[in-house]
């Protein structure tokens, strides 16, 4: 290292000396020369400063727009933040809402279902039961036309006939008792004399009139179930 130091010290005076023949030799002093060179570095040395300068302005300014547009967008992140959060709370409230509604809804649902199944269930056994009675309504008031018919034409199968009415249901113990009654007269011979033939149009008359009444009676009642039937519907 020391022989390379002591080299370039030699070559630095010869060429100082090479100049200093060289200024001499155009009319320059040495002393003026190195104010030359004092001059022309301190020129230099304002304009890097100057430009060092400019670069440390360009920078700074660089720094403050920088520090501006980061702390706008902190403000800004931070205020997203802050209504991001808000938005999840809110839609955290607004699930737990809509879940007790569900929920509620469901209930609702499931005992909608179960009213509606009851209420099947009843309308299903009012509609048997109308059936049955409409029926049996129906087969009454036809047995007393097809009896009171055979009544008025004094047929043969007229025992059969009452016979059917007299096992009805439906028939009352009264009628029965008027049924029998009249049975009993119309089973003897059936050429009858006189007194015991205006007898039997006698009983036969009062026995017809009963049926009828007994027949407006259940249609009356039919006409009374088909219309609860209608309403219920």
């Amino acid at each position: 290292m020391a022989p390379m130091v002591a080299r370039v010290a030699s070559l630095g005076l010869m060429l100082l000396a090479r100049r200093s023949f060289a200024v001499e030799r155009a009319g320059v002093t040495p002393l003026q020369k190195v104010l030359q060179m004092l001059d022309g570095m301190v020129a230099k040395g304002k304009r890097e400063k100057h430009e060092e300068e400019v670069e440390f302005a360009k920078f700074h300014e660089w720094c403050d727009n920088t520090r501006e547009e980061t702390a706008k967008s902190i403000k800004e992140a931070a205020a997203q933040i802050e209504q991001l959060t808000a938005d999840i709370a809110k839609a955290e409230a607004d699930a737990e809402r809509l879940a007790g509604e569900i929920s509620d809804l469901e209930a609702g649902i499931a005992q909608a279902e179960s009213e509606l199944k009851s209420a099947t269930e009843v309308r299903e056994k009012e509609k048997s039961d109308y059936t049955a009675t409409h029926t049996d309504l129906s087969e009454s008031v036809d047995a007393i036309e097809r009896a009171i018919a055979v009544l008025k034409s004094r047929g043969a199968d007229v025992p059969q006939s009452l016979l059917q009415l007299r096992d009805s249901p439906r028939i009352p113990a009264e009628a029965k008792a008027a049924i029998e009654s009249f049975m009993a007269m119309s089973s003897g011979d059936s050429e009858m004399a006189s007194p015991e033939a205006n007898a039997y149009e006698f009983q036969s008359g009062g026995v017809v009139s009963m049926l009828e009444k007994l027949r407006h009676k259940f249609q009356d009642q039919r006409l009374a179930v088909e219309k609860e039937e209608m309403n219920a519907k």
